[in-house]
């Protein structure tokens, strides 16, 4: 017997907000999944599939604009880039999906993929607002966590419902804040809390095993950042990063593969250590859809004008900045310039050498011959260009 498939009510909406929302739901899904292995928690895996709906309402809006706006063989073909990136995301959906099934099936998961998680760059925790904290009454635009600590809200557990934050969203005593930024951001945020929110994780040998999952967790989540980044601003200079970082996956892929393989020689619960494959190829999956949405900008498929003109006035950009000897961002930390205040850019990433930096804390300091990855105002990332060529002096106080 078919089952009955529900009807989505089609209502106009732009094609960047479209695109903007499915790239938020995508940063949403990837990091709520890795959380929901972390916590072992059946409610984080069960709003990924909340979550997973809402994309696919999306996809079905993108393709009845692409379906409307071709009218003709040549048009169909410049329909082709957008459906492309529906598809990508599609499969990071239906990947998230997948991480989230292992903890709804019971499937008993290796403790080396929580230890990865745990130690990856970017950290995702759980926090308890207390009665009486800094956080208790405060809505979120008046504590401007992004640009002051570097933390983001995912979503708020407020009694048995979740809530999608938004700006105006207050934190509210006994509301658990699924967050995710760097180790010494979300240590802040857990003092504004009231409490000291540590994740305890046992350690269970494997270091290879661990720190290859580690990196290909931060690269699979910066890749569908930057991918969509790409698509939205037009920037080949993003697209072109999605690549690299594609490359650096499928190395860090084999090692992983390698390594598991070998531990199974050792290990006596198979069916744990066979939880790990499964994690990795959807971090795989992640990883290649990132990497088609890249290569919609990178072959210069050529859009549709419904879709080229809704795209072509970015208000943002996304660009590499290289930090030149001679730059007075030199031995700085990003605290103490506090670029997204001063300037209006922030860092998503920085390439030291062979080292990938992912979602920079605010302790971290540049150093010359740095390549930032940035994402800001057209003037605030030309601002930031200057800086780090040492052809601008930073606003006062920086």
């Amino acid at each position: 017997m078919c089952e009955k498939v529900e009807e989505v009510e089609y209502k106009p909406k732009s094609v960047r907000e479209l695109l903007t929302e499915m790239k938020d739901v995508s940063d949403s899904m990837v990091d709520l999944a890795y959380a929901s292995l972390l916590f072992e928690d059946d409610e984080i895996a069960e709003r990924v599939h909340e979550l997973e709906a809402r994309m696919d309402e999306l996809m079905y809006r993108i393709r009845v604009i692409a379906a409307v706006a071709a009218r003709n063989v040549e048009e169909a073909k410049k329909i082709t880039g957008i459906l492309q990136v529906a598809s990508a995301a599609e499969a990071i959906s239906n990947a998230t999906g997948d991480m989230a099934d292992l903890v709804l099936r019971g499937i008993k998961v290796h403790p080396v993929v929580r230890e990865a998680i745990a130690k990856a760059d970017e950290k995702v925790a759980k926090i308890e607002v207390k009665e009486g904290s800094i956080l208790a009454g405060k809505r979120l635009f008046e504590l401007r966590l992004p640009s002051s600590i570097g933390v983001w809200i995912l979503t708020i557990k407020r009694g048995k419902s979740w809530v999608v934050p938004t700006k105006g969203t207050e934190a509210l005593a006994g509301d658990v804040l699924l967050v995710r930024g760097p180790k010494d951001g979300i240590n802040t945020l857990s003092k504004m809390a009231g409490i000291v929110g540590t994740i305890k994780v046992e350690g269970g040998g494997l270091s290879s095993i661990r720190d290859a999952l580690a990196e290909m967790r931060d690269l699979s989540s910066v890749m569908v950042d930057m991918a969509y980044s790409a698509i939205l601003l037009g920037s080949r200079e993003a697209a072109e990063w999605v690549r690299e970082l594609e490359e650096e996956f499928d190395k860090l892929n084999y090692r992983l593969w390698l390594a598991t393989l070998k531990a199974a020689r050792r290990e006596r619960d198979v069916a744990k250590l066979n939880s790990v494959l499964q994690v990795v190829k959807c971090m795989e999956k992640i990883s290649d859809a990132a990497d088609s949405i890249a290569d919609v900008v990178l072959r210069g498929v050529e859009l549709h004008p419904v879709f080229a003109h809704a795209l072509a006035q970015a208000d943002e950009q996304i660009a590499k900045v290289d930090v030149l000897e001679s730059s007075p961002l030199v031995n700085k930390t990003l605290g103490k310039l506090n670029l997204w205040s001063t300037v209006g850019a922030y860092v998503l990433m920085i390439k030291r050498g062979k080292i990938y930096i992912f979602n920079p804390g605010m302790r971290i300091r540049l150093k010359a011959g740095d390549s930032l990855i940035v994402r800001g105002s057209s003037l605030g990332v030309e601002r930031l260009k200057g800086m780090a060529s040492g052809s601008e002096i930073p606003p006062s106080g920086v």
